[in-house]
């Protein structure tokens, strides 16, 4: 069940609580893990569906929500989880389907994607909504309107919305994205005590829209200073390493906090600089990663974001 910020600050206030919800995250994180070194013949290949096209329009929806700002954002990232999760599971349907034919079939695949996106986005935006605030759910006729907004030629039914969102919630075996980058933050803001500072829950809501946004750039910078740290892996296992990285929601999170601390406290001054090395510690000991590599995601993010 989704909390939102005001409800887990005051659950995470009660002090063991604290060490229980960042228990639990991080044991997420470890089946994900888990999940993608199990695999079989499926590829789990996290976040591959987010493109930069694709962010842009799913920020659009949200902007056209009539939905409280924290609200917004779980929505819209349930949501883009929600699609990234069921277009894995659908190209890689289609891909076992057709193992024994030739390549033709990715190119039919290919266009019943593109005449389909968005309205997979778009049901996928429903289905987020349904979870997060069931009152404020949308309709049938504001999915419509919203596909209209999108693209004015755009063609589709109310029968045709009703199977889609039935679809792709079958497709994903009816389980939702709980625990997205929005919820990883709230809380680690305030595990923290970082929630009470004014400003840090908006600044990194923006923060986490410019990861997402730049996510391949973001990541391919991260991939190269990876690859400089261990130039003795195999090209297996560097793409394994990287894709349990993608999977881990909880460093991301702890990154787009870290580089929150650097927007509020700007200074670089001996004191300055020993308090991020100290919040950096903190964060790395909360999600069980390294606070080295959680500096060098937030210093990528704080480039990306002061050359725009």
């Amino acid at each position: 069940m989704r909390c939102s910020f005001n409800i887990v600050s005051f659950c995470l206030s009660k002090g063991p609580l604290i060490d229980d919800w960042m228990d639990h995250l991080k044991e997420i994180m470890r089946e994900r893990e888990q999940e993608i070194i199990n695999e079989k013949r499926d590829l789990i290949l996290p976040c591959v569906a987010l493109t930069t096209h694709i962010m842009k329009a799913a920020i659009y929806i949200a902007d056209c929500l009539t939905l409280e700002p924290h609200v917004k954002q779980h929505v819209k990232y349930m949501a883009v989880e929600l699609f990234d999760k069921f277009m894995n599971k659908s190209f890689w349907e289609a891909c076992n389907a057709n193992m024994e034919n030739n390549d033709e079939w990715y190119e039919v695949y290919q266009k019943k994607t593109c005449n389909y996106l968005k309205l997979y986005l778009v049901s996928c935006f429903q289905l987020a909504s349904k979870m997060n605030s069931h009152a404020n759910s949308l309709t049938i006729t504001q999915v419509l309107e919203l596909l209209q907004i999108l693209d004015q030629n755009y063609e589709c039914t109310q029968d045709m919305v009703s199977f889609m969102e039935k679809e792709i919630f079958k497709k994903v075996e009816f389980k939702m994205p709980l625990y997205t980058p929005v919820y990883c933050i709230e809380v680690l803001l305030t595990a923290t005590g970082l929630g009470e500072t004014p400003s840090t829950v908006e600044i990194s809501m923006k923060l986490l829209d410019v990861a997402y946004l730049k996510y391949k750039t973001v990541y391919h910078h991260y991939q190269s200073y990876c690859l400089r740290q261990n130039i003795l892996m195999s090209e297996e296992e560097k793409d394994l390493k990287l894709r349990i990285l993608k999977s881990n929601t909880l460093f991301l999170s702890a990154a787009i906090v870290l580089c929150t601390t650097y927007f509020i406290n700007s200074g670089i001054s001996d004191s300055d600089i020993i308090t991020k090395k100290i919040m950096a510690d903190k964060l790395a000991e909360l999600t069980d990663t390294n606070s080295t590599g959680i500096t060098v995601m937030s210093n990528i993010l704080f480039q990306i974001v002061m050359d725009k």
